[in-house]
């Protein structure tokens, strides 16, 4: 049992969560805790490369959904571009994904099915808690162009994680 224990990431499976739940639904306010929480699990990964991964799938992601805003596919309420602490959701997922999330992703078409679901289902979870600062203008095309793109990026993820771990 106690050997399950060790090997289950529980700060990062935990810490992902709470600070998601706290960024959409608090938005700005959390921000300073859910930064350090990102510093901290930047310091706890067992290799510069695992930072490195993690600041360029941020910066990677952070770009993607620029286009997507600048497409029309998200929107956020009088912004033209990403709230500061979408951008920094983004640092959070990031760390998860190179501490958890990547783990899964090995085979290219399970990569594509988790995350062409999971990716756009945490957009919509988001935006129902964000009290319509995150919406969807596009409606369903929103849905299929987040799912499409999701399911890419989820076997990029999966690929890319040969370079870190």
């Amino acid at each position: 049992m106690s050997e399950l224990k060790s090997k289950v990431p529980w700060r990062a499976l935990i810490g992902f969560e709470l600070c998601w739940f706290l960024l959409v639904f608090f938005q700005q306010l959390l921000f300073w805790p859910v930064l350090a929480y990102l510093f901290y699990g930047l310091w706890q990964l067992p290799s510069s490369r695992a930072q490195f991964a993690v600041l360029l799938t941020a910066a990677l992601g952070i770009t993607v959904d620029s286009l997507l805003v600048f497409a029309g596919v998200l929107s956020f309420a009088q912004l033209a571009w990403l709230p500061l602490w979408f951008i920094l959701l983004w640092g959070i997922f990031a760390l998860a994904l190179v501490e958890v999330m990547s783990r899964f992703l090995t085979k290219p078409w399970l990569a594509f099915l988790l995350a062409a679901v999971g990716g756009p289902l945490s957009y919509i979870g988001g935006a129902a808690l964000s009290d319509g600062i995150m919406s969807f203008p596009a409606g369903l095309w929103s849905y299929g162009i987040l799912a499409l793109v999701w399911g890419l990026l989820g076997v990029f993820f999966g690929y890319s994680r040969r370079w870190y771990a």
